[in-house]
């Protein structure tokens, strides 16, 4: 590294010890703004996945299942 990255390592560090101190860290950890609009991405994607295939996935179960199963 030549010192001139944008982003501050000793926040980086503050940044992840916090979380990983919880109770439940979180499984995944965006480390910057661009990260984060990338989860953003990701997820959208994702969601439009799921509602595109909501129709045939949700209708798979036997006809004989119960709503509590």
């Amino acid at each position: 590294m030549n010192g001139r990255q944008g982003g501050d390592p000793a926040k980086l560090a503050d940044a992840l010890v916090e979380p990983a101190g919880r109770g439940e860290p979180p499984l995944r950890f965006a480390a910057d703004a661009d990260a984060v609009e990338a989860f953003e991405r990701k997820a959208e994607a994702l969601l439009a996945q799921a509602d595109a295939h909501r129709e045939p996935s949700g209708s798979l179960a036997h006809d004989d299942a119960t709503a509590s199963a």
